[in-house]
């Protein structure tokens, strides 16, 4: 017998214990226990409600919009309007089918069709139940009928709908609660096409300002109908948060929770949630902080760049080269080198010059990582190099012939010596070398100077006069180091003692030229 016949027979019996007396009342008792012994579970639907409180009564409208996005719905009208001390709740959609199947508006955890599609918001048919936990009084009517629920429980309704599913009630809410309500519906995002209208006002859709293909964890059910986490590829919306909004993740449409992200997050498919819906995976957040940093870096701020959810974005593998290499840009400069521990001095000489000197401390292990393997970040000894005139791989140094000297050459490294006597009072011997691998232009140290043509090239030596801006200014260079140690020489170009020797130098000329105009006439 089919169960609408033990329905209907349970109703016939029912209808005839009701006329009999007081003796029929333990065979109905029996029978009535009889029927009810299969049911393990009963819900207690004050107590649901008082569970379902704890999360606001925007997510009402939450549900049940989102039953209607899930359908071939292509409008859904939602209206809220204040009745004495409650709010009357309609929504209704234009689906061409309507509900399939009445009892699961009531049925908790009833097999629900949208379990094996990701791309479906509905996960356990458990949405409508909860609604109906926290209204006075509701009605669905649909295609194939209708249902009412009300101070005297469940009734059956002979109303039939065209297309579509019409759901009334009236819900306990107060003037602030349904304020929030609202704002809230105003949150969602409507997917495209599918005109959603508030209070005779339309939500509008928004477009996003960037999309990105990823491959994210989702939910799915089996061949037994149990829900199982597994991943797919599918597309993720980043769209601009407008004035007073706060980023927020949201699943098809639907807010989920406020991230520290600079945009919404919408994700085209069911994402791992709890029961509550109210929450996403610390897995799922991390990749979701990469996925807008890879997306949106060319729009982050340096303070933006800072904040921990990008710090956490750039320490995840899965951050592309271009986007760690554009947040380094904005925490550290352009002009930035790692701290060298090789080379000491290339480290100050990098700060002479300007640059930022990240030292381990300033990131963490993972942003190293991505940052080198980005070349993001080179260290000091390769970019701003220690002078080391000595040699370590055993040949011999290519000195250059004076003999093979240019005129240019020739009146530098003449002019070199002369104002080494004048500056620093000593015999200096001057020469000129050609080796390229090595890091220096010139170098000094225990009265020798030496020139790199490997370094500075040949052009420079003939467009500079040796009486120029660019020679003068190397030479009061390399000269500072004897000035600031007289017996070895200082290397150390952010010593006082170095800063105080290169104004001594700079006074003395400036005083040599002033007494005697013409001592240098000959190299201008």
């Amino acid at each position: 017998m089919k169960k609408n016949a033990f329905d209907k027979l349970d109703r016939a019996v029912d209808a005839c214990l009701e006329t009999t007396s007081g003796v029929a009342a333990p065979v109905k008792k029996a029978m009535t226990k009889k029927r009810t012994e299969k049911n393990w579970f009963e819900v207690d639907r004050e107590g649901l409600a008082k569970l379902v409180e704890r999360r606001g009564k925007a997510f009402l409208l939450y549900e049940l919009i989102s039953n209607c996005w899930d359908t071939s719905a292509t409008e859904v009208v939602v209206t809220l309007g204040e009745i004495g001390r409650a709010v009357e709740l309609t929504i209704v959609d234009n689906d061409v089918n309507g509900f399939v199947d009445l009892t699961h508006a009531y049925t908790l955890f009833a097999e629900s069709s949208r379990k094996s599609d990701p791309t479906k918001r509905g996960r356990f048919n458990l949405g409508e139940k909860l609604v109906l936990a926290l209204c006075r009084e509701a009605e669905i009517v649909s295609t194939i009928g209708g249902v009412r629920f009300d101070k005297e429980g469940r009734h059956a309704v002979r109303t039939l709908r065209e297309r579509g599913t019409s759901f009334k009630a009236t819900v306990k809410m107060n003037r602030t609660e349904l304020a929030d309500v609202l704002k809230a519906v105003w949150s969602i995002l409507p997917p495209k096409g599918v005109k959603t209208i508030l209070n005779a006002e339309e939500i509008a859709y928004r477009p996003p300002i960037a999309t990105v293909d990823v491959t994210l964890p989702t939910e799915l059910s089996d061949g037994e109908g149990i829900v199982r986490r597994t991943s797919r590829k599918t597309t993720v919306e980043i769209i601009e948060c407008r004035d007073g909004e706060k980023p927020t993740i949201y699943e098809m449409g639907i807010p989920v929770v406020e991230t520290e992200c600079n945009w919404h997050v919408n994700i085209a498919q069911k994402i791992p949630l709890t029961m509550e819906r109210d929450n996403v995976l610390p897995s799922l957040l991390r990749q979701i902080r990469t996925l807008v940093v890879n997306a949106m870096h060319d729009k982050l701020t340096e303070k933006e760049a800072n904040q921990t959810w990008v710090r956490e974005a750039t320490s995840d593998e899965e951050c592309a080269p271009e986007a760690v290499k554009k947040i380094m840009d904005l925490r550290f400069g352009e002009k930035r080198v790692a701290y060298d521990p090789s080379d000491p001095e290339a480290n100050k000489l990098a700060v002479s010059k300007g640059y930022t000197v990240v030292t381990g401390s300033m990131m963490n292990a993972t942003e190293w990582s991505n940052a080198k393997k980005a070349d993001a970040i080179r260290p000091a000894g390769q970019v701003t190099p220690g002078p080391r005139p000595n040699y370590g791989d055993g040949k011999p140094e290519r000195i250059v012939d004076p003999a093979d000297y240019t005129p240019a050459m020739a009146a530098v490294v003449e002019f070199a010596g002369l104002l080494g006597r004048v500056l620093m009072g000593i015999e200096i011997s001057v020469s000129v070398t050609n080796e390229i691998t090595l890091n220096f232009g010139a170098c000094y140290g225990n009265g020798a100077l030496k020139f790199n043509l490997g370094r500075l090239g040949r052009k420079w030596f003939e467009e500079q006069r040796p009486y120029s801006e660019g020679v003068i200014r190397l030479l009061i260079h390399e000269f500072g180091h004897e000035e600031s140690a007289p017996v070895n020489g200082s290397l150390d170009h952010l010593s006082s003692e170095y800063h105080d020797a290169l104004c001594r130098l700079g006074a003395k000329l400036a005083l040599v030229v002033a007494a005697d105009p013409q001592k240098f006439e000959k190299y201008r």
